[in-house]
């Protein structure tokens, strides 16, 4: 995840910030009285449950532990670690391949700067249903072996990827693994995400963009920025009742992607009841916290494409971020399991699963 500088880390702007609460106990019984947006749950969330609950059990633990292992060997720094950099491109390479997917590489520069985004996509049988992404960086800072940032992202994407290429989807699946997220010397960052979207368009349905996705922690460690209690009371609150945990999966949404959050939030409820979710929404022309903008998500956001981040709030949580210390022994991978079954169960359903 980009952090720059000291703005980075602070909360700016005087209007409310709307914002929702995800109780995966209420979920199912608020309906279209769903408070986060005008949006009647999907009713192919319960219509599919007897085919998703198969294709949830292919989630593999153990894979995921794997691959994060495998990806953290060491940094993935273009320019301080080559070797482990391109060591990840391999191994996402040969994981997305594996699982039977054609993979294709987008060299980019930005000046003196080149990187390579791996891409890869299932088909649908419904050509002309605009496609859904599945995004992460791979890419770390100097000196840190990323395992949740972002390593546990990549594994959760290879996992989707894996999991519903073994069954027939409508609607078209693509997966992007970006390069060059994090801040260069230049002072530049997600230079992958937006030379993909610059040669990309915009033709998506939607985009799940994924930024650290494996840490929880105990009670008294869940933290915010500056500002934050004042703008998101009613989520202050929510964590403050449950001893500042740091366990469950932030959505963070504005404008044309606030129903695609909510649909997140009602296949994770229906099909991932012990996943804590909370969703942040951010409405359109609204001053809005400049932590939100952090990773690749925020390019799609500026090209007008709704997109989503799940994060687990990295810095506001995990004490290793961008150090030495984000290694594969301190993810919590029951945690990474549970946010890939629900980001298998969010694609699924809406790439139209059982229709």
């Amino acid at each position: 995840m980009t952090l720059a500088g000291d703005q980075a880390v602070g909360f700016w702007g005087h209007k409310r910030i709307r914002t929702i609460l995800y109780d995966p106990q209420q979920v199912l019984s608020r309906g279209q009285d769903h408070a986060y947006c005008n949006l009647p749950l999907a009713a192919s969330t319960t219509t599919v449950a007897s085919n998703l609950s198969p294709l949830l059990d292919k989630v593999s633990e153990k894979r995921l532990g794997a691959t994060v292992s495998r990806l953290a060997q060491a940094p993935r720094h273009p320019s301080t670690s080559p070797a482990g950099h391109a060591a990840s491109q391999h191994i996402v390479t040969e994981a997305l391949r594996e699982a039977g997917l054609h993979v294709s590489r987008q060299p980019f520069a930005s000046g003196a700067l080149k990187g390579v985004n791996l891409l890869a996509r299932q088909e649908g049988s419904g050509h002309r249903l605009p496609p859904l992404l599945v995004t992460a960086h791979y890419d770390t800072v100097p000196g840190s072996p990323g395992a949740d940032d972002n390593a546990s992202s990549i594994a959760a994407l290879l996992e989707c990827a894996r999991v519903l290429f073994t069954t027939r989807l409508p609607r078209r699946v693509e997966y992007a693994a970006f390069d060059l997220e994090e801040l260069q010397v230049t002072g530049e960052g997600l230079l992958g995400s937006s030379a993909y979207v610059r040669q990309a368009g915009k033709g998506y349905a939607a985009v799940f963009n994924l930024e650290m996705v494996g840490y929880t922690s105990g009670p008294g460690t869940q933290r915010f920025p500056p500002g934050f209690q004042a703008l998101f009371s009613d989520v202050h609150r929510w964590a403050a009742a449950r001893d500042f945990r740091g366990d469950s999966l932030v959505i963070v949404c504005q404008g044309a992607s606030a129903p695609w959050a909510a649909r997140f939030q009602a296949a994770a409820g229906a099909h991932v009841p012990d996943l804590p979710v909370v969703v942040l929404a951010l409405p359109p022309g609204t001053p809005v916290p400049s932590d939100v903008f952090r990773s690749d998500h925020a390019v799609f956001w500026a090209a007008g494409i709704p997109a989503v981040l799940l994060t687990d709030t990295a810095n506001f949580r995990n004490p290793h971020y961008h150090t030495p210390a984000d290694r594969p022994d301190t993810l919590d991978y029951q945690f990474l399991e549970r946010v890939t079954r629900a980001l298998v169960a969010t694609v699924a359903i809406h790439a139209g699963l059982g229709e």
